[in-house]
C-alpha cells in the first residue's frame, strides 16, 4: 500500500500534483528604477455609495450659539403662545423689537 503524501503548507491536508508543487518565494525583489507611477492614483470616482455631493442640511447664513436662559413659567407660556419651539419664539420678540 502506497503512503499518502501530506501539503507542506497544511500539514493536514492530501498531497496534489501540479497544484501543491509550486512555492512563492519569501521576497521578491524589485528595482525602484523601473517603478512607474500610477497614473489613475487619487482620480478614481466610486459609483456607488458615499454622500451626494449637495446632500445634507445647508449651513445657515448666520452660524447659531447655545445659550441657556431662565425663564418664570408665566414667561415660558407667553413664549409658547408665540411658537411652540422656545427658541423660533424668542427669536421672533427680536425680530420684532429689530
Amino acid at each position: 500500500m502506497k503512503k499518502q503524501e501530506f501539503s507542506k503548507i497544511n500539514p493536514n491536508a492530501p498531497y496534489i500534483p501540479g497544484l501543491d508543487d509550486y512555492e512563492l518565494p519569501a521576497e521578491i525583489k524589485l528595482d525602484p528604477r523601473k517603478m512607474k507611477r500610477n497614473p489613475y492614483a487619487g482620480r478614481v470616482k466610486f459609483a456607488h455609495g458615499g454622500v451626494r455631493r449637495g446632500a445634507g442640511r445647508k449651513r445657515l447664513a448666520e452660524p447659531l450659539e447655545r445659550h441657556t436662559i431662565t425663564l418664570y413659567k408665566s414667561q415660558t407660556k407667553f413664549l409658547r403662545g408665540l411658537d411652540r419651539n422656545l427658541s423660533a419664539a424668542i427669536r421672533k420678540l427680536i425680530a420684532q423689537a429689530e
